[in-house]
């Protein structure tokens, strides 16, 4: 029986902070002090954690990777550590808590992101990916980082203890000028398997996370990138609606919904998972084109999802311009583009016994037509009349 994470292969990333309030992205404050956000003046009254759920179960998702912490520092969580937090806003409501009992009430996973970086902690010592170090300073005699170091094995023991079953930490982001020790790795992670004995950790408690295999943990995060060789371990991308992560009213790209359709069946067909952001504004709604996105691929997804959930790698190579996943004696044939023409599926000859297009249900022709000799192995799909682009033929494989 796969893992969980393994048969969901689709999850909802949310990127939401105070940095909402400017609409420049989740590193603003990096850029300028003004462009943080105001925890005086933030409150999301829009906030609907029920839609964002269920908006994200239709569209095929099956787990949540929501931000309690950013670079910022500000704790999107009821913190007992820290005033710079969500319930020292108008909005007073611990969103982390609404967010994470509407989407376990809808069926999804459980997943919290947690900066390892803190803009706003006055004993993180900064660096040059630090607002106060981007320029080279080095010198910050009055910091003491045992002081951090206890704050963020705080936090996080907080978060592992206070919100039930957590099934996924995604940690982000050891920086480049500074080892994992820095962070008390070891410590951080034994508390973490104590308290949440299930939950799965991905490797970005190191910055070279490919080859410091100690704190490679449970599975792989390649940013934004499908693996050309696919990794043995589990593994994820993330990728974003519109070309930023934190929201951004001038974000370069409206990123088309068969863009996700062909990137999230790619994962499928690598044993990967596909994490799809999205970044609500101030007032905690999602923005138009994500939510096109989303409810895009949940009609997709209607007939689709056989396609994606509980399928890996398949065990055939697929034709030209087509894309295989596979679960058990099924082959599913992903359509990128309009076909040409018929596909010769190789080495299919004596094993395909049957197709069908996913969309209608309507019967595929396999036939062995003038391939007797050219191409004794393989077999002809002839699509039907109506096949179109982004469209999955299913393929029964003999017993």
């Amino acid at each position: 029986m796969k893992h969980w994470f393994e048969e969901s292969r689709f999850g909802f990333f949310i990127h939401w902070g105070i940095y909402s309030q400017t609409a420049q992205g989740e590193w603003a404050r990096y850029r300028s002090e003004e462009l943080g956000g105001n925890p005086a003046t933030f409150n999301p009254i829009n906030f609907n954690p029920q839609s964002w759920a269920e908006l994200a179960w239709n569209a095929g998702m099956r787990y949540v990777v929501f931000t309690t912490k950013h670079h910022d520092g500000f704790c999107m969580f009821d913190s007992h550590y820290t005033d710079f937090k969500i319930t020292n806003t108008p909005y007073q409501k611990d969103v982390t808590k609404e967010l994470v009992e509407a989407f376990r009430d809808k069926g999804l996973k459980i997943g919290f992101y947690h900066s390892l970086i803190d803009w706003h902690h006055p004993h993180y010592l900064p660096d040059h990916d630090h607002p106060q170090g981007k320029n080279g300073e080095t010198q910050f005699p009055a910091v003491n980082s045992n002081i951090y170091r206890k704050y963020l094995f705080d936090s996080v023991h907080q978060l592992m203890t206070e919100y039930g079953k957590i099934d996924l930490l995604f940690w982000d982001y050891c920086t480049r000028w500074k080892t994992p020790q820095y962070f008390d790795p070891d410590k951080l992670l034994q508390m973490i398997r104590t308290e949440q004995p299930d939950i799965i950790i991905n490797d970005r408690m190191t910055y070279d996370r490919i080859t410091d295999y100690k704190y490679i943990c449970d599975y792989r995060t390649p940013e934004v990138a499908i693996p050309t060789i696919p990794p043995s371990s589990k593994w994820e991308t993330c990728a974003t609606t519109n070309g930023a992560w934190g929201y951004n009213e001038h974000a370069p790209l409206k990123t088309p919904p068969e863009a996700f359709q062909a990137g999230l069946v790619a994962c499928v067909a690598n044993n990967g998972n596909l994490l799809l952001n999205v970044g609500p504004d101030s007032l905690g709604q999602i923005p138009d084109h994500s939510t096109k996105v989303l409810r895009s691929l949940a009609q997709w997804m209607t007939w689709a999802s056989e396609a994606i959930h509980g399928c890996g790698r398949a065990s055939f190579t697929p034709p030209p311009l087509g894309i295989y996943t596979q679960k058990g004696k099924h082959l599913y044939l992903y359509l990128p583009v309009h076909p040409m023409a018929h596909f010769i599926l190789p080495d299919l000859r004596d094993k395909a016994v049957a197709a069908t297009l996913l969309r209608t249900g309507e019967n595929v022709t396999l036939s062995s037509w003038g391939l007797e000799h050219a191409c004794p192995n393989d077999v002809r799909l002839i699509p039907p009349p109506s096949i179109q682009a982004h469209d999955i033929v299913k393929i029964t494989l003999a017993d």
